[in-house]
C-alpha cells in the first residue's frame, strides 16, 4: 500500500526512524512521497535515495563520531561539513535525481521565515534543515541562511498533504518539553569544554539552551497537528533523558520505533 511518510526532528532520537521504517516495510507499506525535518530530513532523504531500513542501520553502526563532527563556525559550537561529505556517496546531488518525491522544512534566519525545500542542490538543504540553532553552524544556501526547520515545522504533516493524497504515516521523536535537567554539574569550565568531546556530556549550558528550544518546538508541533493531523502517529516511546546527542544508544532506539509503529498501525485502518 502506498502511504506519504513523515520524520520528524529531534537529533540522535530519530535513529527511531529506522525502526518505523522496518516495521513499516513489513506491512507492504511504501512511502511514494516523504517529508522531513532535521534528523528525519537526513533519513527521508537517504529513504527518497532508494536506501533500505536495513542499509540505513548498517550506517547508523558503523558511524563514528569524528567522521562527521568538525569545527562550528558563524557562531555554532560545531560544524557540519564532514556531514556533508560522509553523506556524498549515499545521496545524489539535487532533489530532482531522488528516487522518490522529497521535500525538508528548515527556516531562514535572517528573515525568521519557514522555507520548504523540495528542488535544487540536496546535501545543502538537508544540512540546514539539520542545523540546530547555536550548535550546528548554518548553512548558506542559495539566498537563505538555513537552521532547524523544527523552530517553525518540526513535523511537516502539511507539507506531505501537498505532496500526495494517500494516506499518512507521521513518527514524532521530538524530545520532550518537560524532561528535567540537571543543575548539580560542579565540573570546572576547561572539563565541561573538554567532556564535549566523550560521552556522555552534561554541558549545562548547552542542556539550558537546547531545551528552551525543545519547548517551543513541542508547543508548534501540537498546534499544527490540530489542523493537519496525519492518518497514523508514530510517537516512540523513548526515554525522555535520550538526548540529541545520544548516537551510541543504537538498539533502545531501533526498537523503541519499531514496537511504537508496529502497535500504531495495529490500532489504526489505512483505509482511503
Amino acid at each position: 500500500m502506498e502511504i506519504g511518510l513523515v520524520l520528524g526532528g529531534g537529533g540522535a532520537r530519530g535513529i527511531a526512524h529506522i525502526g518505523a521504517l522496518r516495521a513499516l516495510a513489513e506491512r507492504g507499506l511504501d512511502p511514494v512521497a516523504i517529508a522531513g525535518c532535521s534528523i528525519g530530513a537526513v533519513v527521508g532523504s537517504l529513504v527518497a535515495a532508494g536506501h533500505s531500513a536495513a542499509h540505513l542501520e548498517g550506517m547508523i553502526r558503523s558511524l563514528k563520531r569524528l567522521d562527521v563532527v568538525d569545527v562550528g563556525k558563524h557562531g555554532a559550537i560545531l560544524g557540519n561539513a564532514r556531514f556533508g561529505e560522509y553523506l556524498k556517496p549515499h545521496l545524489p546531488n539535487t532533489f530532482e535525481e531522488l528516487k522518490i518525491p522529497f521535500k525538508a522544512t528548515a527556516v531562514d534566519c535572517q528573515t525568521g521565515s519557514l522555507v520548504v525545500l523540495g528542488s535544487g542542490p540536496l546535501i545543502p538543504a538537508v544540512l540546514g534543515s539539520a542545523a540546530t540553532p547555536g550548535l550546528l553552524s548554518p548553512i548558506f544556501h542559495e539566498d537563505w541562511v538555513l537552521l532547524d526547520g523544527g523552530v517553525l515545522n518540526n513535523l511537516p504533516v502539511d507539507v506531505i498533504r501537498a505532496m500526495t493524497t494517500r494516506p499518512v504515516v507521521a513518527v514524532d521523536i521530538a524530545v520532550p518539553h518537560n524532561r528535567k535537567l540537571n543543575f548539580s554539574d560542579k565540573r570546572s569550565l576547561r572539563d565541561r569544554i573538554s567532556s564535549l568531546f566523550n560521552r556522555p556530556h552534561n554541558w549545562l549550558t548547552i542542556e539550558l539552551f537546547l531545551k528552551s528550544f525543545d519547548i517551543p518546538v513541542r508547543r508548534v508541533t501540537q498546534s499544527l497537528l490540530a489542523f493537519h493531523p496525519p492518518d497514523v502517529l508514530v510517537q516512540p516511546d523513548l526515554d525522555p533523558d535520550f538526548k540529541r546527542e545520544d548516537f551510541h544508544r543504537v538498539d533502545e532506539a531501533l526498537d523503541a520505533g519499531y514496537q511504537a509503529t508496529k502497535t500504531a498501525l495495529d490500532n489504526a485502518s489505512l483505509e482511503r
